[in-house]
Formats: C-alpha cells, structure tokens, sequence
C-alpha cells in the first residue's frame, strides 16, 4: 500500500489535503522511519506495517484523536518527545517561547531556569540540549505529566541535568531562578465549544483552561507570586494567547517588571511575552 492510498482516506473523511499528507508523512516517520523519499524510490510497506498504520489512520479519521497522542509521540524543535493524554501536544508556537529564552540565557552565566507547568517536559529539555550551561528545574501539577517530562527527559540523556517534580505553580519551589517560563492554561472556559474537536475532547483540560474572563488567571498568579523566586534583574517568559497581550503587559507592569521583547507568530497574533524585573 503506497502513501497516496493512505492520504485518500483522509480525504474521504473530510480532512485537507495538506493535514493528511503532514500527518501520514509524521506517522511513517514516528513508526517506521520511513520518509518520502523512501516512497519516491519506489519503497512501499510490508503487511504489518500497512495494518498498523490502518489502524492509527482509522482511529484519527473516526475519533478527531490527535495522531500525536495515537502514536504517542510528537516533534518539538526537531526532536522526538513522547506524549499521552495528560500532556498538551508540542505546538509551533511553543518554539518561538523556547528560543527567545535561549537569546536571554546567552547573556547570563549557568543561567537558571524554571519550568511551570511542564507537560511532557519539551521547553526544559530543549533548552539543555540547546545550551548545556542551562541549569534548569521542572515542575507540573499533574503527577502523569511528571513522569512524561522525566520519560523525556531520560530519552534524551539531560535527566541528570533536569529537576523535575509535581508542584501546584509555588508550592513546592524553594530555589530561586534567572528566568521563569511558562506556557500555562490561557483559555476561559467560556471558550470550551468554540475550540477544535482535537483541543476540546482529547487535549488534558487543566493544560487548557482558566476559570476568569480573560484567561489571564495563571499569568496573575505566576506574577504576583514571581518576586520571592527570581533573582536580581531576572526575567518572565510566558506563551500567551490571541488578544493577551495588552492585559498581561498591564499586569507585569503593574508588579514592577519592564517589557522587554513581545513576539509575533506565523499568523501576526503575539504568541511570546519578556519582561525584565526592575
């Protein structure tokens, strides 16, 4: 069976064709190696190979299940991560956050840095491969979301470097820090239906959503908070949300921290936040 008998299914079912060619070509990769080129020279499946894919594709088309987490394993700076369904899958979006943090550690020396709300562990990890002066702690407050981040960061051989333990935000952090970064919940609740079938069903809602108007609720408490754990000039990261970017300017403002850099996406919406305790 070649790709292109793979793809059609997701044509039957409603998807685009540049979402099943992504994602047949993820799948092939993730489970067998195999890339287009592959396919181009005239390399096609063998019968287990066909029967497991079949039955990935099948759920994906039937269920709207991210094939990422089917799989169980997503990209994230070029590099394999495993996920499951207590972690949010790795986005585009969280690489623009990863390297405006590694701009700001180049400049401070064995830069310390905290992860809140890790998930599977990708913003640490990458950041330790990326620049191994990094010192670097991890926390989430879901104890599955733990073990995925700690699984990684095994996979990748960074977990003697790596800290990584359950902490509601504060809770359990004693240590003080250069740069904090987070990509925490930012979505109202509110907002539930109007998101995708993959996000809304399948994506852990306490990675998701906030109980506010705004979805600013975690941004409020990172910030309030921030002051007893960072250190002399240190700095926030944070991944926002679309139309955020205002409310949370206001907010470090408003708790004595200088905006240093907002950064766009793809799509021109401001995806990435710095902001510099004075």
């Amino acid at each position: 069976m070649y790709r292109k008998a793979f793809i059609d299914v997701y044509l039957k079912h409603g998807f685009s064709f540049d979402e099943a060619r992504s994602e047949i070509d993820f799948a092939l990769d993730t489970l067998f190696n195999y890339g287009y080129k592959d396919f181009m020279l005239g390399k096609s499946l063998e019968q287990w190979q066909t029967a497991k894919l079949n039955k990935v594709i099948e759920e994906r088309v039937l269920t709207h299940r991210p094939i990422q987490q089917i799989i169980g394993q997503a990209f994230f700076y070029g590099r394999k991560f495993f996920v499951d369904k207590y972690t949010l899958i790795p986005r585009p979006e969280t690489e623009i956050l990863v390297k405006e943090v590694l701009n700001i550690s180049q400049n401070i020396f064995n830069p310390k840095i905290l992860d809140i709300g890790t998930g599977s562990g990708c913003i640490p990890v990458t950041l330790l491969l990326e620049n191994s002066n990094i010192i670097a702690d991890a926390i989430d407050i879901s104890t599955e979301a733990v073990e995925t981040a700690k699984k990684n960061a095994l996979f990748h051989n960074i977990q003697n470097n790596l800290n990584i333990y359950k902490s509601d935000l504060f809770e359990n952090v004693t240590l003080k820090y250069n740069i904090i970064v987070s990509n925490p919940p930012y979505i109202p609740l509110k907002d539930k239906d109007t998101l995708q079938i993959e996000v809304r069903d399948f994506d852990p809602p306490n990675a998701l959503y906030t109980k506010d108007e705004n979805g600013i609720e975690y941004y409020e408490k990172i910030i309030k908070q921030s002051d007893k754990f960072l250190l002399p000039n240190g700095f926030l990261a944070f991944e926002i949300g679309q139309n955020q970017a205002e409310i949370v300017s206001i907010l470090l403002k408003e708790y004595n921290f200088t905006i240093k850099n907002i950064v766009q996406d793809m799509n021109n919406i401001a995806r990435v936040i710095i902001a510099q305790k004075r």
